[in-house]
């Protein structure tokens, strides 16, 4: 029973880790970019004049003999700079890669709400919770959460689910490689692309739009009175629009007078907007 725990616990926790704390002050709107290899993202609103930087250093198993030593020189003297009101986390100069091989960071900040932020991980997660005036969050196989952004948001997954909640206008953009997209609080233009996930959206459009999947279902959800023009196709699907539902495979129609064109496209789903 021992000898399992044991080993149970080592498949768990990271051969090697370290933390690091940092506090960084801004004197105005500031721009936060922040790159990892494959460690998660989060952030979330704090002082109107700090970041409080906490990041989790770790390794797995068979990372090679001087692991410890890595991670303790990366947590003595992390990826940071700053430039003005422009903090950058976790750009490795090019002399410094070696340290980092197999070695995954994990960000928690703490940050203005008016923050701009540009965002990348290899392979974790994205999840940003309440802040920024401009969000663009890239990941290789994670999902990216963002509630409570004010502004434009371009979002991109290999892979994860895509989530997003707005709370000001702003173009929209999100594409994931298979996983589904979620989008409330729109107020602006909408482009989204899953290679097979389902497509929900919800709010107000105020420019040409196009939500396209390869196989799911794309549901629309606009206030009565808004004014376009529906361009709508589906392999298999039925097609439902304000006034309109058809089994034919495509279906363009202009709602309350048309207006902005509204193209909606998947290779097998149903498609209705409401």
């Amino acid at each position: 029973m021992i000898l399992r725990a044991v080993l149970a616990a080592a498949l768990f926790y990271p051969a090697a880790h370290a933390d690091f704390d940092r506090n960084l002050t801004v004197s105005g709107p500031a721009d936060l970019f922040v790159s990892t290899g494959s460690g998660h993202i989060h952030i979330f609103p704090g002082s109107d004049s700090e970041f409080r930087v906490k990041a989790h250093v770790y390794a797995g198993w068979n990372s090679g003999g001087d692991i410890q030593d890595r991670i303790r020189k990366i947590s003595a003297n992390p990826p940071i700079e700053q430039s003005g009101n422009a903090i950058h986390l976790g750009d490795v100069h090019a002399e410094d890669r070696h340290l980092y091989n197999n070695i995954t960071i994990d960000y928690e900040i703490s940050a203005p709400k008016s923050v701009a932020l540009n965002l990348r991980s290899g392979s974790g997660d994205i999840n940003v919770e309440n802040l920024g005036r401009f969000l663009k969050a890239d990941t290789g196989s994670g999902s990216v959460r963002a509630h409570g952004v004010s502004g434009t948001a371009d979002l991109r997954s290999g892979s994860g689910d895509i989530d997003l909640e707005e709370q000001a206008a702003g173009e929209v953009k999100a594409s994931t490689g298979s996983g589904s997209v979620r989008i409330t609080g729109l107020s602006g233009s909408l482009t989204v692309r899953t290679g097979s996930g389902d497509i929900e959206a919800n709010g107000t459009l105020t420019g040409p739009s196009r939500l396209q999947t390869g196989s799911g279902s794309i549901r629309l959800h606009l206030a009565p009175d808004a004014h376009y023009t529906v361009d709508a196709s589906t392999g298999s699907g039925s097609i439902k629009v304000p006034g309109n539902s058809s089994d034919q495979h495509h279906l363009t129609a202009p709602i309350n007078g048309g207006g902005p064109n509204v193209e909606v496209r998947t290779g097998s789903g149903d498609i209705e907007i409401t």
